[in-house]
């Protein structure tokens, strides 16, 4: 049993250091191109709160490898991620709005600790815990959830552009890593917060399954465009090939090529038609 721990408590923080880096390769996109697009901060700001959280719990349950370590890991990250966005996002005051709420969150979450550990609450460290602990599950419902916040957006375009794949994918990898690992410790409230954070990850996934991926939906679309630019430019040399016969009827001295060719012989002209004539 104890190296079945070990080997959980190993695999727990190789997935939740990959989770705290998971929202890198859509925010080096956002830093490439010089633009947001379709990338959301509600995600990062609930990981960046999440993890303040747990930096608590983690304190006064005595979980200080993987949990407090990880969610240091993932405060760091989750600066750097909003700090990205921020710099080229063409609408700062939806990040104003989106974070302030987090800031005041965390502050009081902060305030509360800071008391709780000087006594003045009157709390034991395990009652703090179990207080971090109820606080830590619903901020984690929070960011296990926060890529459904555009779910609406999903239905409505068939497109799951929206929604940062990659997170997704190592958040149900980390859920259940800490879903097995909290069963093998007895922590009631890590238990909770990852079979919840599994839940929302599948539902995730399972949307990725039903609709077009991003890749699919871009190809396709160059595709299209692709079609309409043959088209037109058949329709270009279509037409100009009908203005050049028709031009020719006439030349330059004058003579009416319409009625009557070199040796006296009737000439007559057909004019092509253009598809878009048809």
């Amino acid at each position: 049993m104890a190296a079945l721990a070990v080997t959980f408590q190993v695999l727990t923080v190789i997935t939740s250091v990959c989770m705290r880096i998971a929202p890198f390769p859509d925010f080096w996109r956002v830093y490439k191109a010089k633009r947001t697009g379709e990338v959301q901060t509600l995600p990062v700001v609930l990981l960046f709160t999440n993890c303040a959280v747990l930096v608590w719990y983690g304190y006064f349950s005595g979980n200080i490898l993987p949990l407090v370590v990880t969610s240091v890991l993932g405060l760091f990250t989750s600066v750097g991620f909003i700090a990205i966005f921020y710099r080229y996002t063409d609408n700062r005051r939806s990040v104003h709005k989106t974070c302030a709420p987090a800031i005041v969150f965390i502050a009081l979450v902060c305030l509360y600790g800071t008391i709780g550990v000087k006594g003045i609450t009157g709390q034991s460290k395990a009652s703090m815990a179990t207080t971090m602990g109820a606080i830590s599950f619903a901020t984690s419902i929070g960011q296990y959830g926060s890529p459904l916040a555009t779910i609406r957006r999903i239905v409505r375009t068939k497109s799951t552009a929206s929604m940062p794949f990659t997170l997704c994918v190592v958040s149900f990898c980390n859920s259940a890593c800490w879903m097995t690992y909290s069963i093998l410790l007895g922590d009631v409230w890590l238990l909770l917060r990852s079979a919840s954070g599994f839940s929302l990850t599948l539902i995730q996934l399972t949307l990725y399954a039903i609709y077009p991926s991003v890749r699919w939906t871009t190809a396709r679309t160059r595709n299209d465009a692709s079609a309409t630019d043959c088209l037109d430019e058949s329709l270009e040399c279509g037409t100009t090939l009908s203005q050049s016969v028709t031009s020719s009827r006439c030349d330059q001295k004058g003579v009416d090529l319409d009625r009557t060719g070199a040796d006296g012989d009737s000439i007559e002209f057909v004019e092509l038609r253009t598809p878009s004539a048809r």
